[in-house]
């Protein structure tokens, strides 16, 4: 190949590499009559807030890293004076935050209908508002009424800028996420899957014993065996451990929340490793009783938490009974 023929290839990659990343930037098409309410990155927005008589909800964005990729600050507002009324809480946002955060970045209308008259106004119910919404963009806070009419049976929502008036229509769905903010809080207790790692360690009442994962190829063939054999698969440990990979949170503590019962005490620790990596990690703990640390396991202080390398603080779980004896059975097996 000649130096002009590869230079003319090289330029003709370098245009194809060019027209790829325009492409991956480039925003989507929008539909037909939709407007955007204002222009905006997802660097561009910072905040947004939703408000309504039951509380509020700020959506962030993380700052990279380990960090979550969005942040939620849940107020619960309580109708009844009597009630005990939940702590504000920050919490983990998972994918369903993150694309609502999107969503801003611009925010785009499937419809505008420009300035509307009070009629009108009380019609799709923005005449006397109680939901509302902010969004920060660049340092600028920009504030919306939200407004649903009472025979609104496919869901639509209408905003209307509180600058001049404007009224669009609220893409669909976009009502329903913000109002239902356990839906967009992330729940994971790991990110990684059964097959990413080859062994795990169990750490339970001072003493601990290795586990090699054997058939991690499929979950049909998966199990585990001691690291001292590994050609004996151990059916006690594979149930055990079943139970708790299937672990959900019942509820979630936000940043530096601590149980109503006091601070957990960790009794189980279960650490995952691939090679020399370690993937991930989980505690298991309850609250004491009293300050002697004996459980109680038929009351609130008898509860139980865990945490792992992906939670921002302690996850309530719902009862398990075995998990705890059966680890400690499974590190003292000879």
């Amino acid at each position: 190949m000649t130096g002009r023929a590869a230079a003319v290839q090289g330029g003709l990659a370098a245009l194809g590499l060019l027209a790829a990343h325009l492409t991956w930037q480039r925003e989507p098409e929008r539909a037909p009559g939709a407007v955007a309410v204002f222009e905006a990155s997802k660097g561009d927005v910072t905040l947004v807030r939703y408000e309504d008589d039951q509380g509020s909800t700020d959506l962030t964005r993380g700052r990279g890293g380990n960090e979550p990729a969005a942040w939620l600050h849940i107020v619960t507002k309580s109708k009844d004076p009597k009630a005990k009324t939940p702590p504000d809480r920050d919490l983990a946002g998972g994918e369903a935050a993150v694309k609502v955060l999107d969503e801003f970045a611009p925010f785009v209308s499937p419809r505008a209908f420009g300035v509307l008259d009070a009629a009108k106004l009380k019609e799709i119910g923005l005449d006397a508002p109680k939901r509302k919404l902010e969004v920060t963009v660049k340092g600028d806070v920009r504030r919306y009424d939200i407004g649903q009419p009472t025979n609104a049976t496919g869901g639509e929502a209408f905003l209307r800028d509180t600058r001049d008036g404007r009224v669009y229509l609220l893409p669909r769905g976009m009502l329903s996420e913000l109002q239902n903010s356990s839906h967009l809080v992330d729940r994971r207790l790991h990110t990684f899957e059964l097959g990413d790692f080859d062994r795990m360690v169990v750490s339970s009442g001072g003493k601990q014993k290795e586990f090699l994962q054997v058939g991690r190829e499929s979950r049909s063939t998966a199990g585990f065996a001691p690291a001292k054999a590994p050609d004996k698969r151990d059916q006690m440990a594979k149930n055990w451990h079943d139970n708790l990979w299937r672990l959900f949170p019942a509820d979630l503590l936000g940043r530096g929340e601590q149980p109503p019962g006091g601070k957990p005490n960790v009794q189980m620790r279960v650490d995952y490793y691939d090679g020399k990596t370690q993937v991930g990690w989980i505690e298991i703990a309850r609250v004491d009783a009293n300050a002697g640390g004996v459980s109680d396991e038929s009351s609130a202080a008898g509860e139980m938490y865990a945490r792992t390398e992906h939670t921002a603080n302690w996850a309530k779980l719902h009862p398990s009974g075995q998990l705890l004896p059966d680890a400690q059975k499974l590190v003292a097996a000879p």
